[in-house]
């Protein structure tokens, strides 16, 4: 039985028939707000949601194969449906699409113009290519809106060299690093970021701070 999958035919709308306003590339840096319902049962509350066992949608950000990013069909924006268990989703010795899934955290926080004034901040790190050699950070901004369970708004960067997304609560701000790499850049050691200022507020996602080939 595949443990991964494709959502069926309609459950998702397509790339194409979303504003041109929910995709936004920063360099190496994604946003995709989605206000897309999941197909789970809600929890509670998003205290109680389970961050480590759960079935992840992944929605694609780049051709299959493309480092740094979300492998997928952008053409009909079908995303990857990976089921996480105690945080872990491991595919690595898969021949033909290779692919480990990590959840590190979520975090609840406020926000205030979202449902109850709150929102989950789940992070994850999405493993592909061969040797599993591609690293995508991942952000996922989940709500819990009229009993059901809403994904807002996706994040995603190239995490290699050890970039990663800081959260300042007080200003509700997440910012977010990506790594760049020029020629002769060995895989631990980027040269460059990318940097982004996300202000989240509960809708649309405010851009502050945007930095592009920042040297080190």
């Amino acid at each position: 039985m595949a443990v991964l999958a494709l959502a069926a035919t309609g459950q998702h709308l397509p790339f194409l028939q979303r504003k041109a306003s929910d995709f936004r590339s920063f360099g190496k840096i994604t946003l995709f707000h989605l206000d897309q319902p999941l197909a789970a049962p809600a929890p509670a509350s998003l205290e109680a949601f389970p961050v480590k066992s759960f079935t992840y949608s992944l929605y694609p950000t780049a051709g299959s194969g493309q480092d740094g990013m979300i492998p997928g069909d952008t053409q009909t924006g079908a995303p990857l449906m990976i089921p996480v268990a105690g945080g872990m989703y491991d595919h690595r010795n898969d021949p033909n699409n290779p692919l480990e899934f990590e959840i590190s955290r979520g975090d609840v926080v406020a926000l205030p113009k979202a449902p109850g004034g709150e929102a989950e901040l789940v992070y994850g790190a999405l493993y592909s290519g061969p040797n599993l050699e591609n690293c995508t950070g991942v952000v996922q901004v989940i709500e819990l809106q009229a009993g059901k369970l809403l994904l807002t708004d996706q994040i995603s960067y190239d995490c290699r060299g050890g970039a990663a997304p800081e959260w300042n609560g007080d200003k509700r701000q997440l910012t977010v690093r990506s790594a760049r790499y020029s020629l002769g850049d060995k895989p631990c050691c980027p040269s460059q970021y990318d940097s982004v200022v996300f202000k989240l507020e509960g809708d649309k996602i405010k851009i502050g701070d945007v930095i592009i080939n920042d040297q080190l």
